[in-house]
This record gives C-alpha cells, structure tokens and sequence, in this order.
C-alpha cells in the first residue's frame, strides 16, 4: 500500500522529524519506519493507530480514503 508509505512520511516531514525520532517513540528501529515509508511493509494495526493519535489524523487519512487529514 504505497499511499500509507506516502502519507506516513510527509506526516514525519510535516514535523520535522527523522525516522530514527520516529521509530524510537514506536519502540522500532529506525530501519522499519524506513521500511513503512517505502511501503515494503505495512506496520500494525497498532502502530497505526499510534500514527494517527500522534499526529492528529485520521486512519481515513493514512489509508488515502480523503485527503482532508480530520477524515471524512
């Protein structure tokens, strides 16, 4: 799903973050928030959901069903 590796990263750029601050705030490293973002795998729902609480999205908006970041 190339869209959420899509998302996942501009979210991260948004806030000037790397994905080492990333993956150690999800408890991974950062070789796997590489891999989320590239879209060679997808992360847990979990992880997911942290995404979405940690920087105020929507899973609507992560999964690319709108492009308004609140969801639907």
């Amino acid at each position: 799903m190339q869209i959420v590796g899509e998302r996942l990263r501009a979210l991260r750029e948004g806030m000037k973050m790397t994905q080492a601050q990333v993956g150690k705030l999800l408890g991974v490293p950062q070789t796997s928030v590489l891999r989320y973002e590239s879209g060679l795998h997808t992360p847990t729902a979990e992880k997911l959901l942290w995404y979405a609480d940690y920087f105020d999205v929507s899973l609507d908006y992560i999964f690319g069903r709108t492009d308004k970041p609140e969801g639907k």
